[in-house]
């Protein structure tokens, strides 16, 4: 019995000696603990995420307080348009989508923004909130600049070319005509230089876009003009000067060619070379 006493309190002394786990160990444990719980935490939020749970139940958040601040009296009471001439003040509603009651805070401004110049007369919009109740839209809208006829269809377009849409075009019949493939991005340039001589500009018919490379004008609707593809404001004027001075476009002629800066080429209608010889002679 003693030795069995002995034994036992021997392995118990033994057991008390044992070492102690090292510190570093510990930390190596705890520290894995915490990465595995967040890889698991991650996994069910990335799993909640790809459901639409979490997006849901942030909706129904950003719902609540919304809700709440237009309780406060954040509401949309008065929407300002500024700018809106040309556009319908219909079309302007329904792009926009704002109701009035609705929350101010709740407005998705860049996407109003979006719908608003999509809009045919509008060229660049701005949507602006005016705390607590105001929302404010201004609009910078289409300068309406030619009509342009291509494929067989006449359209309204503006400084950049592009097509107004739904435009009533009987209203913008005293525009500058272009026509041609290419006719709607070159028209800001040619009218540019035709306005260096106004007075001529004016008896301007119709202008026709040549290759994509040049012009050919129709003045007083019955002479055609051969523009050179550079240098059109110079030639333009002088162009003007010339028919001041000598009003050759009141005799019988069907075309000048002003591509050759130092000798412009007269087309004349067959036999009117034989009849002014005559009429010199006569003299």
């Amino acid at each position: 019995m003693r030795r069995l006493m002995d034994i036992l309190l021997f392995r118990g002394r033994e057991r008390a000696r044992r070492p102690a786990v090292p510190r570093w160990m510990r930390r190596v444990v705890g520290f894995s603990a915490i990465v595995l719980a967040l890889l698991a935490y991650g996994g069910t939020v990335s799993h909640l995420t790809k459901t639409g749970w979490v997006r849901d139940r942030t909706d129904d958040a950003k719902g609540a307080v919304f809700d709440w601040v237009a309780e406060q009296g954040f509401q949309v009471r008065s929407i300002i348009v500024v700018g809106a001439e040309q556009t319908k003040e219909t079309d302007l509603q329904n792009a926009a989508g704002i109701e009035r009651g609705g929350a101010i805070l709740d407005l998705d401004l860049e996407r109003i923004r979006s719908r608003i110049e999509a809009l045919s007369w509008v060229r660049v919009a701005t949507v602006e909130r005016s705390l607590p109740d105001t929302v404010v839209l201004r609009l910078i809208e289409r300068s309406p600049l030619a009509l342009w006829q291509h494929d067989g269809n006449l359209r309204l377009i503006d400084e950049t070319g592009a097509e107004i849409a739904g435009a009533p075009l009987q209203a913008f019949q005293d525009l500058p005509l272009v026509v041609g493939p290419g006719a709607n991005k070159a028209a800001a340039r040619l009218i540019a230089a035709l306005r260096e001589a106004p007075e001529m500009a004016a008896r301007v018919t119709s202008a026709t876009f040549i290759d994509r490379r040049r012009w050919d004008l129709v003045v007083d609707d019955r002479v055609t003009v051969k523009l050179p593809r550079t240098g059109i404001a110079q030639t333009w004027i002088r162009f003007a000067r010339e028919e001041r001075d000598q009003r050759f476009l009141q005799r019988d002629i069907l075309a000048v060619d002003t591509r050759n800066p130092e000798q412009w080429v007269f087309r004349l209608p067959p036999g009117a070379r034989l009849r002014m010889a005559m009429e010199d002679r006569r003299q």
